[in-house]
């Protein structure tokens, strides 16, 4: 019974690999890239050469940090989204 399961636990992991494989290469590639300058995660520090190179590179990719402004749908101003100058109706009963 305890070696089915285990069997059972190593068939998931591995058929699982086609779901989080690529994540590990896309985290992988991006902390490489990041660290480029200082030789990667496990390389060497790259010499002045390729140290320009690696910046030249970074400087030919978009910026993935943009600020979008935000746009709204109503178009009614901030005063009446509000809702000052409305007339309050009154109310009956017990408060």
């Amino acid at each position: 019974m305890e070696y089915n399961e285990q069997i059972l636990r190593w068939l998931l992991i591995f058929g699982a690999a086609p779901i989080w494989f690529p994540f590990l290469k896309a985290l992988w590639d991006d902390f490489n890239s990041t660290l480029a300058e200082e030789g990667g995660l496990f390389g060497e520090t790259p010499s002045l050469r390729e140290r320009e190179r690696i910046e030249k590179e970074k400087a030919k990719q978009p910026d993935v940090l943009v600020s979008e402004p935000w746009t709204r749908r109503e178009t009614r101003t901030p005063i009446q989204l509000v809702g000052f100058g409305k007339k309050r109706r009154r109310r009956s009963g017990f408060r």
